[in-house]
Protein backbone atom coordinates (compact mmCIF):
# COMPACT_ATOMS: atom_id res chain seq x y z
CA UNK A 1 0.00 0.00 0.00
CA UNK A 2 2.94 2.41 0.54
CA UNK A 3 4.73 1.65 -2.27
CA UNK A 4 0.97 2.37 -4.04
CA UNK A 5 0.45 5.46 -2.17
CA UNK A 6 4.05 6.92 -3.59
CA UNK A 7 3.28 5.93 -7.27
CA UNK A 8 0.14 7.73 -7.30
CA UNK A 9 1.43 10.88 -5.60
CA UNK A 10 4.35 10.52 -7.80
CA UNK A 11 1.57 10.60 -10.95
CA UNK A 12 0.16 13.50 -9.60
CA UNK A 13 2.83 16.00 -9.30
CA UNK A 14 4.51 15.00 -11.86
CA UNK A 15 1.62 15.50 -14.02
CA UNK A 16 0.50 18.73 -12.58
CA UNK A 17 4.32 20.37 -12.32
CA UNK A 18 4.03 19.48 -16.13
CA UNK A 19 1.20 20.62 -17.28
CA UNK A 20 2.02 24.23 -15.59
CA UNK A 21 5.29 24.54 -17.03
CA UNK A 22 4.04 23.32 -20.69
CA UNK A 23 0.95 25.25 -20.25
CA UNK A 24 3.43 28.43 -19.75
CA UNK A 25 5.70 27.50 -22.50
CA UNK A 26 3.08 26.93 -24.97
CA UNK A 27 1.27 30.15 -23.57
CA UNK A 28 4.70 32.08 -25.11
CA UNK A 29 4.14 30.05 -29.15
CA UNK A 30 0.06 31.35 -28.44
CA UNK A 31 0.55 35.21 -27.52
CA UNK A 32 3.21 35.51 -29.96
CA UNK A 33 1.91 34.46 -32.97
CA UNK A 34 -1.67 36.27 -32.17
CA UNK A 35 1.00 39.63 -31.99
CA UNK A 36 2.25 38.51 -34.89
CA UNK A 37 -1.46 38.36 -36.26
CA UNK A 38 -1.12 34.51 -37.26
CA UNK A 39 -3.81 31.84 -36.56
CA UNK A 40 -3.51 29.99 -33.81
CA UNK A 41 -6.74 26.97 -34.19
CA UNK A 42 -5.62 25.05 -31.28
CA UNK A 43 -4.18 25.60 -27.39
CA UNK A 44 -4.22 21.95 -26.15
CA UNK A 45 -2.53 20.73 -22.48
CA UNK A 46 -2.03 17.00 -22.93
CA UNK A 47 -0.76 14.79 -26.14
CA UNK A 48 -3.77 15.13 -29.18
CA UNK A 49 -6.56 12.99 -28.70
CA UNK A 50 -9.88 11.70 -30.42
CA UNK A 51 -11.09 12.61 -26.77
CA UNK A 52 -10.70 16.40 -25.44
CA UNK A 53 -12.70 18.42 -23.41
CA UNK A 54 -12.73 22.26 -25.07
CA UNK A 55 -14.40 25.21 -25.70
CA UNK A 56 -13.90 27.82 -28.60
CA UNK A 57 -13.22 31.18 -28.11
CA UNK A 58 -15.82 33.60 -29.85
CA UNK A 59 -13.09 36.35 -30.44
CA UNK A 60 -10.47 34.79 -32.17
CA UNK A 61 -11.93 31.15 -32.75
CA UNK A 62 -9.28 29.55 -31.28
CA UNK A 63 -10.09 25.86 -29.72
CA UNK A 64 -8.79 25.51 -25.82
CA UNK A 65 -8.85 22.45 -24.04
CA UNK A 66 -7.51 19.31 -22.44
CA UNK A 67 -6.82 15.78 -23.08
CA UNK A 68 -6.21 12.66 -20.95
CA UNK A 69 -2.93 12.30 -22.29
CA UNK A 70 -1.12 14.44 -19.80
CA UNK A 71 2.24 14.43 -21.28
CA UNK A 72 2.80 17.67 -22.88
CA UNK A 73 0.83 20.05 -24.83
CA UNK A 74 0.60 22.16 -28.23
CA UNK A 75 -0.22 24.84 -30.16
CA UNK A 76 -1.32 24.77 -33.27
CA UNK A 77 -0.35 27.67 -35.40
CA UNK A 78 -1.49 27.48 -39.05
CA UNK A 79 0.77 27.02 -41.57
CA UNK A 80 4.10 25.67 -39.85
CA UNK A 81 4.02 22.66 -42.17
CA UNK A 82 6.95 22.87 -45.56
CA UNK A 83 5.49 23.37 -48.57
CA UNK A 84 5.19 21.17 -52.14
CA UNK A 85 5.22 22.95 -55.41
CA UNK A 86 1.49 22.27 -55.99
CA UNK A 87 -1.52 24.28 -57.05
CA UNK A 88 -2.53 25.14 -53.87
CA UNK A 89 -4.29 28.65 -55.51
CA UNK A 90 -6.43 26.87 -58.20
CA UNK A 91 -7.25 23.99 -55.36
CA UNK A 92 -8.38 26.52 -53.35
CA UNK A 93 -10.17 29.01 -56.35
CA UNK A 94 -11.77 25.11 -57.10
CA UNK A 95 -13.41 24.87 -53.01
CA UNK A 96 -14.20 28.50 -53.25
CA UNK A 97 -16.46 28.76 -56.16
CA UNK A 98 -18.40 25.44 -55.90
CA UNK A 99 -18.45 25.52 -51.97
CA UNK A 100 -17.43 21.54 -51.42
CA UNK A 101 -15.91 19.32 -53.75
CA UNK A 102 -14.78 15.86 -53.84
CA UNK A 103 -11.12 14.95 -53.97
CA UNK A 104 -11.17 12.63 -56.78
CA UNK A 105 -13.23 15.62 -59.02
CA UNK A 106 -10.65 18.00 -57.75
CA UNK A 107 -7.51 15.85 -59.28
CA UNK A 108 -9.06 15.53 -62.60
CA UNK A 109 -9.86 19.45 -62.92
CA UNK A 110 -6.20 20.29 -61.15
CA UNK A 111 -4.52 17.33 -63.79
CA UNK A 112 -2.70 15.93 -60.79
CA UNK A 113 -3.03 12.84 -58.79
CA UNK A 114 -5.24 11.89 -56.07
CA UNK A 115 -2.49 11.77 -53.56
CA UNK A 116 -1.47 15.43 -54.45
CA UNK A 117 -4.87 16.51 -54.11
CA UNK A 118 -5.01 15.63 -50.70
CA UNK A 119 -1.65 16.99 -49.84
CA UNK A 120 -3.53 20.55 -51.60
CA UNK A 121 -6.30 20.29 -49.38
CA UNK A 122 -4.75 18.84 -46.51
CA UNK A 123 -2.03 21.63 -46.43
CA UNK A 124 -4.99 24.52 -46.53
CA UNK A 125 -6.99 22.79 -43.94
CA UNK A 126 -4.05 23.39 -42.19
CA UNK A 127 -4.26 27.25 -42.94
CA UNK A 128 -7.56 27.27 -41.82
CA UNK A 129 -8.67 27.94 -45.33
CA UNK A 130 -10.70 25.41 -45.88
CA UNK A 131 -12.58 22.68 -44.27
CA UNK A 132 -12.72 18.51 -44.42
CA UNK A 133 -16.11 18.16 -44.97
CA UNK A 134 -17.58 14.61 -43.29
CA UNK A 135 -21.27 15.96 -43.50
CA UNK A 136 -21.89 15.42 -47.56
CA UNK A 137 -21.32 11.91 -47.78
CA UNK A 138 -23.31 9.65 -45.21
CA UNK A 139 -21.06 7.81 -42.61
CA UNK A 140 -17.67 9.17 -44.35
CA UNK A 141 -16.77 10.35 -40.97
CA UNK A 142 -13.75 8.92 -39.95
CA UNK A 143 -13.17 7.56 -36.37
CA UNK A 144 -9.46 7.55 -36.79
CA UNK A 145 -7.21 9.54 -38.60
CA UNK A 146 -8.97 8.80 -42.27
CA UNK A 147 -8.80 11.52 -45.07
CA UNK A 148 -12.37 12.71 -46.15
CA UNK A 149 -13.96 12.26 -49.59
CA UNK A 150 -14.67 16.02 -49.58
CA UNK A 151 -13.37 19.30 -48.87
CA UNK A 152 -15.62 22.48 -48.22
CA UNK A 153 -15.48 26.26 -47.55
CA UNK A 154 -15.11 27.78 -44.15
CA UNK A 155 -17.08 30.58 -42.63
CA UNK A 156 -15.69 34.09 -43.89
CA UNK A 157 -16.65 37.61 -43.66
CA UNK A 158 -17.47 39.74 -46.45
CA UNK A 159 -13.71 40.60 -46.60
CA UNK A 160 -12.86 36.77 -46.55
CA UNK A 161 -11.43 37.26 -43.05
CA UNK A 162 -11.79 33.95 -41.32
CA UNK A 163 -12.97 33.64 -37.58
CA UNK A 164 -9.03 32.88 -37.01
CA UNK A 165 -8.31 36.23 -38.13
CA UNK A 166 -8.02 39.27 -35.44
CA UNK A 167 -9.78 41.47 -38.87
CA UNK A 168 -12.67 39.16 -38.86
CA UNK A 169 -16.47 40.89 -38.31
CA UNK A 170 -19.17 38.93 -37.64
CA UNK A 171 -21.44 41.94 -37.90
CA UNK A 172 -21.34 42.00 -41.65
CA UNK A 173 -22.79 39.56 -44.33
CA UNK A 174 -21.40 36.44 -43.23
CA UNK A 175 -20.28 33.64 -45.85
CA UNK A 176 -21.65 30.34 -44.17
CA UNK A 177 -19.17 26.99 -44.54
CA UNK A 178 -19.89 24.62 -47.15
CA UNK A 179 -21.91 27.21 -49.62
CA UNK A 180 -19.88 28.47 -52.60
CA UNK A 181 -18.32 31.76 -51.90
CA UNK A 182 -16.89 33.36 -55.60
CA UNK A 183 -13.81 35.18 -55.23
CA UNK A 184 -13.45 39.17 -55.97
CA UNK A 185 -9.90 38.48 -56.87
CA UNK A 186 -7.44 36.17 -58.63
CA UNK A 187 -6.77 33.14 -57.13
CA UNK A 188 -3.11 33.88 -56.55
CA UNK A 189 -3.79 36.70 -54.73
CA UNK A 190 -6.55 35.39 -52.56
CA UNK A 191 -4.24 32.39 -51.45
CA UNK A 192 -1.67 35.55 -51.27
CA UNK A 193 -3.92 36.70 -48.89
CA UNK A 194 -4.25 33.75 -46.71
CA UNK A 195 -0.81 33.08 -46.35
CA UNK A 196 -0.24 36.52 -45.90
CA UNK A 197 -2.18 35.37 -42.11
CA UNK A 198 -0.03 32.11 -41.38
CA UNK A 199 3.28 31.17 -39.92
CA UNK A 200 4.84 30.76 -43.19
CA UNK A 201 3.97 34.00 -44.95
CA UNK A 202 5.49 35.66 -41.85
CA UNK A 203 8.72 37.61 -42.78
CA UNK A 204 11.87 35.91 -40.62
CA UNK A 205 11.70 37.88 -37.21
CA UNK A 206 7.99 37.39 -37.20
CA UNK A 207 8.42 33.49 -37.43
CA UNK A 208 11.69 33.19 -34.99
CA UNK A 209 9.73 35.53 -32.86
CA UNK A 210 6.98 33.04 -32.32
CA UNK A 211 9.01 29.62 -31.73
CA UNK A 212 11.60 31.38 -29.76
CA UNK A 213 8.59 33.15 -27.27
CA UNK A 214 8.18 29.78 -25.71
CA UNK A 215 11.69 29.13 -24.64
CA UNK A 216 11.42 32.83 -23.40
CA UNK A 217 8.38 31.99 -21.45
CA UNK A 218 9.61 29.15 -19.79
CA UNK A 219 12.61 31.01 -18.87
CA UNK A 220 10.25 33.76 -17.57
CA UNK A 221 8.46 31.30 -15.63
CA UNK A 222 11.09 29.59 -13.93
CA UNK A 223 12.58 33.32 -12.68
CA UNK A 224 8.93 34.18 -11.19
CA UNK A 225 8.64 30.99 -9.03
CA UNK A 226 12.38 31.44 -8.00
CA UNK A 227 11.76 34.56 -6.95
CA UNK A 228 8.35 33.22 -5.30
CA UNK A 229 9.85 30.68 -3.62
CA UNK A 230 13.12 32.16 -2.23
CA UNK A 231 11.47 35.69 -1.38
CA UNK A 232 7.85 35.42 -1.06
CA UNK A 233 7.40 31.53 0.15
CA UNK A 234 11.03 31.59 1.76
CA UNK A 235 13.54 28.67 2.53
CA UNK A 236 14.75 27.12 5.30
CA UNK A 237 18.91 28.41 4.85
CA UNK A 238 21.86 27.38 6.74
CA UNK A 239 23.61 29.99 9.95
CA UNK A 240 26.43 30.24 10.64
CA UNK A 241 26.62 29.28 14.70
CA UNK A 242 28.78 26.41 15.79
CA UNK A 243 25.78 24.69 16.63
CA UNK A 244 24.67 21.33 15.70
CA UNK A 245 21.35 21.66 14.14
CA UNK A 246 21.49 17.70 13.09
CA UNK A 247 23.12 14.51 13.31
CA UNK A 248 23.13 12.06 10.59
CA UNK A 249 21.96 8.13 11.86
CA UNK A 250 24.51 5.54 12.18
CA UNK A 251 27.44 8.73 11.61
CA UNK A 252 30.19 8.54 13.81
CA UNK A 253 28.92 11.78 15.88
CA UNK A 254 25.60 9.54 16.94
CA UNK A 255 27.87 7.14 18.02
CA UNK A 256 29.42 9.56 20.26
CA UNK A 257 26.40 10.86 21.62
CA UNK A 258 26.20 14.14 19.94
CA UNK A 259 22.69 16.10 19.83
CA UNK A 260 20.96 18.58 18.13
CA UNK A 261 21.66 21.66 19.39
CA UNK A 262 25.01 21.00 21.39
CA UNK A 263 27.23 24.03 20.76
CA UNK A 264 30.69 23.22 19.96
CA UNK A 265 33.25 25.07 21.34
CA UNK A 266 36.63 23.81 20.18
CA UNK A 267 38.94 21.01 17.96
CA UNK A 268 41.55 20.07 20.50
CA UNK A 269 42.75 23.80 21.44
CA UNK A 270 41.69 25.24 18.35
CA UNK A 271 38.89 27.39 19.54
CA UNK A 272 35.61 27.51 17.25
CA UNK A 273 33.94 30.81 16.34
CA UNK A 274 31.98 29.54 13.66
CA UNK A 275 30.30 26.82 11.81
CA UNK A 276 33.00 27.66 8.76
CA UNK A 277 35.55 27.35 11.05
CA UNK A 278 34.17 23.80 12.41
CA UNK A 279 33.86 22.47 8.70
CA UNK A 280 37.80 23.34 8.23
CA UNK A 281 38.98 21.63 11.24
CA UNK A 282 37.44 18.83 11.26
CA UNK A 283 37.97 18.24 7.03
CA UNK A 284 41.58 18.36 8.17
CA UNK A 285 41.49 15.82 10.82
CA UNK A 286 39.26 13.43 8.61
CA UNK A 287 41.30 13.78 5.73
CA UNK A 288 44.38 12.98 7.68
CA UNK A 289 42.70 10.19 10.11
CA UNK A 290 43.41 12.20 13.21
CA UNK A 291 41.99 11.18 17.12
CA UNK A 292 40.79 14.99 18.37
CA UNK A 293 39.21 16.14 21.04
CA UNK A 294 35.97 17.95 20.88
CA UNK A 295 34.63 20.44 22.92
CA UNK A 296 30.75 21.26 23.35
CA UNK A 297 28.25 22.81 25.50
CA UNK A 298 25.17 21.05 26.56
CA UNK A 299 22.21 22.68 28.70
CA UNK A 300 24.81 25.32 29.34
CA UNK A 301 27.63 22.33 30.70
CA UNK A 302 30.60 22.56 28.93
CA UNK A 303 31.82 18.76 27.90
CA UNK A 304 34.39 16.82 25.82
CA UNK A 305 34.87 13.75 24.09
CA UNK A 306 37.66 12.22 22.01
CA UNK A 307 36.55 10.90 18.74
CA UNK A 308 38.77 8.56 16.36
CA UNK A 309 37.99 8.74 12.50
CA UNK A 310 38.46 4.74 11.01
CA UNK A 311 39.78 4.83 7.51
CA UNK A 312 36.41 4.95 6.28
CA UNK A 313 34.92 7.44 7.80
CA UNK A 314 34.82 11.09 5.66
CA UNK A 315 32.62 12.91 7.97
CA UNK A 316 31.43 13.41 11.49
CA UNK A 317 28.12 13.32 10.12
CA UNK A 318 26.51 16.79 11.38
CA UNK A 319 24.68 19.61 9.65
CA UNK A 320 24.74 23.00 10.54
CA UNK A 321 21.51 24.76 12.05
CA UNK A 322 19.18 26.73 9.83
CA UNK A 323 16.73 28.88 9.95
CA UNK A 324 13.97 30.45 7.93
CA UNK A 325 14.56 33.12 5.59
CA UNK A 326 13.38 35.61 2.89
CA UNK A 327 15.82 36.67 0.44
CA UNK A 328 15.63 39.98 -1.54
CA UNK A 329 13.99 40.14 -4.63
CA UNK A 330 17.80 41.17 -5.98
CA UNK A 331 19.31 38.35 -4.00
CA UNK A 332 16.87 35.51 -5.79
CA UNK A 333 17.29 36.98 -9.10
CA UNK A 334 21.05 36.23 -8.64
CA UNK A 335 20.89 33.01 -7.34
CA UNK A 336 18.77 32.55 -10.50
CA UNK A 337 20.72 34.34 -12.97
CA UNK A 338 24.05 31.54 -11.33
CA UNK A 339 21.33 28.88 -11.76
CA UNK A 340 20.35 29.51 -15.07
CA UNK A 341 24.00 29.81 -16.25
CA UNK A 342 25.28 26.87 -15.14
CA UNK A 343 21.84 24.88 -16.92
CA UNK A 344 23.37 26.60 -20.00
CA UNK A 345 26.51 25.34 -19.78
CA UNK A 346 25.05 21.73 -18.65
CA UNK A 347 22.50 21.71 -22.03
CA UNK A 348 25.24 22.98 -23.97
CA UNK A 349 27.22 19.82 -23.39
CA UNK A 350 24.61 17.78 -24.69
CA UNK A 351 25.63 18.34 -28.25
CA UNK A 352 29.42 17.78 -26.84
CA UNK A 353 30.05 14.68 -28.40
CA UNK A 354 32.19 13.69 -25.78
CA UNK A 355 30.47 14.94 -23.11
CA UNK A 356 27.10 14.06 -24.34
CA UNK A 357 26.83 10.30 -22.45
CA UNK A 358 28.16 11.88 -19.15
CA UNK A 359 25.05 14.52 -19.57
CA UNK A 360 22.66 12.41 -20.03
CA UNK A 361 24.15 10.00 -17.28
CA UNK A 362 22.58 12.89 -14.81
CA UNK A 363 19.65 13.50 -16.33
CA UNK A 364 16.07 12.65 -15.58
CA UNK A 365 13.18 11.59 -17.39
CA UNK A 366 9.62 12.00 -16.72
CA UNK A 367 9.59 8.96 -14.33
CA UNK A 368 12.45 10.66 -12.39
CA UNK A 369 10.85 13.93 -12.44
CA UNK A 370 7.59 13.07 -11.35
CA UNK A 371 9.37 11.25 -8.28
CA UNK A 372 11.17 14.51 -7.45
CA UNK A 373 8.09 16.57 -8.12
CA UNK A 374 6.35 14.14 -5.14
CA UNK A 375 9.27 14.79 -2.74
CA UNK A 376 9.69 18.08 -3.29
CA UNK A 377 5.91 18.55 -2.63
CA UNK A 378 6.48 16.90 0.61
CA UNK A 379 9.32 19.07 1.60
CA UNK A 380 6.62 21.89 1.16
CA UNK A 381 6.07 25.02 -1.22
CA UNK A 382 9.03 26.44 -1.16
CA UNK A 383 10.68 23.45 -2.15
CA UNK A 384 8.34 22.23 -4.59
CA UNK A 385 8.08 25.71 -6.33
CA UNK A 386 12.04 25.67 -6.25
CA UNK A 387 12.50 22.26 -8.16
CA UNK A 388 9.20 23.91 -10.52
CA UNK A 389 11.66 27.03 -11.20
CA UNK A 390 14.38 24.30 -12.04
CA UNK A 391 12.68 21.96 -14.47
CA UNK A 392 11.15 25.53 -16.54
CA UNK A 393 14.63 26.80 -16.52
CA UNK A 394 15.93 23.81 -17.88
CA UNK A 395 12.90 23.70 -20.21
CA UNK A 396 14.08 26.88 -21.87
CA UNK A 397 17.91 26.02 -22.49
CA UNK A 398 17.13 22.87 -23.36
CA UNK A 399 14.10 23.51 -26.03
CA UNK A 400 16.86 25.96 -27.57
CA UNK A 401 19.34 23.22 -28.57
CA UNK A 402 19.67 23.39 -32.33
CA UNK A 403 18.24 19.78 -32.87
CA UNK A 404 14.55 19.05 -34.46
CA UNK A 405 11.68 19.28 -33.32
CA UNK A 406 12.67 21.07 -30.60
CA UNK A 407 12.40 24.92 -30.84
CA UNK A 408 16.48 25.61 -31.28
CA UNK A 409 15.90 23.18 -34.19
CA UNK A 410 13.20 24.91 -35.85
CA UNK A 411 15.18 28.46 -35.52
CA UNK A 412 18.41 26.56 -36.55
CA UNK A 413 16.23 25.23 -40.12
CA UNK A 414 14.74 29.07 -40.81
CA UNK A 415 18.19 30.36 -40.42
CA UNK A 416 19.41 28.07 -42.92
CA UNK A 417 16.52 29.13 -45.12
CA UNK A 418 17.51 32.81 -44.63
CA UNK A 419 21.15 31.92 -45.96
CA UNK A 420 20.31 29.46 -49.04
CA UNK A 421 18.09 32.29 -49.70
CA UNK A 422 15.12 29.42 -50.53
CA UNK A 423 12.73 27.40 -48.13
CA UNK A 424 13.89 23.73 -47.35
CA UNK A 425 11.68 20.82 -49.31
CA UNK A 426 9.35 18.90 -47.22
CA UNK A 427 11.24 16.06 -47.96
CA UNK A 428 14.53 17.59 -46.66
CA UNK A 429 12.85 18.99 -43.12
CA UNK A 430 11.56 15.47 -42.84
CA UNK A 431 14.71 14.03 -43.04
CA UNK A 432 16.24 16.06 -40.40
CA UNK A 433 13.12 15.76 -37.81
CA UNK A 434 13.50 12.34 -38.26
CA UNK A 435 16.86 11.97 -37.42
CA UNK A 436 16.32 14.15 -34.53
CA UNK A 437 13.20 12.43 -33.26
CA UNK A 438 15.61 9.24 -33.33
CA UNK A 439 18.48 10.90 -31.13
CA UNK A 440 15.82 12.48 -28.63
CA UNK A 441 13.95 8.80 -28.41
CA UNK A 442 17.29 7.17 -27.74
CA UNK A 443 17.79 10.02 -25.04
CA UNK A 444 14.90 8.88 -23.45
CA UNK A 445 15.60 5.90 -22.85
CA UNK A 446 18.97 5.95 -21.73
CA UNK A 447 17.34 9.14 -19.36
CA UNK A 448 15.03 6.12 -18.36
CA UNK A 449 17.02 3.68 -17.77
CA UNK A 450 18.50 6.03 -15.72
CA UNK A 451 15.69 6.60 -13.00
CA UNK A 452 14.68 2.80 -13.35
CA UNK A 453 18.18 2.45 -11.58
CA UNK A 454 18.54 5.27 -9.39
CA UNK A 455 14.40 4.94 -8.26
CA UNK A 456 12.96 1.70 -8.30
Amino acid sequence: MPQFVSTISAIFWGVLVLSILVTAHEAGHYFAARLCKARVTEFFIGMPSRHKWSWRSKKHGTEFGITPILLGGYTRICGMSPLNQLEYARGLELVQTQGSIEVEQAAQQLDCSVEDAYDIFETLVDWAAIEPDYESHEGDKPKGRSLPNSYKTTLRDSAFNTKFDDSFDENTELMQAGTAQPLTMTAQDFLDQERSKIYVGKKFWARFFMIFAGPVASFITGVLFMVLSLSVVGQEVPTNDPMIGAVVEHSLAQQAGLQSGDRLLAVDDHKVDSFTDLAGLLKDKFDKHEAFELSYQRDGSAQSLQITPAQNDTALGIYAPTKWAHLSVGEALNITWKFSVQIAQFAAKLIVPTQTMNVVSQSSSIVGISVMASQAASSGLGTLLLFAAQISLSLAFMNLLPIPPLDGGKILIEFIQVIIRKPLSERTQSYISFVGIALFACLFLLSLKNDILRFI
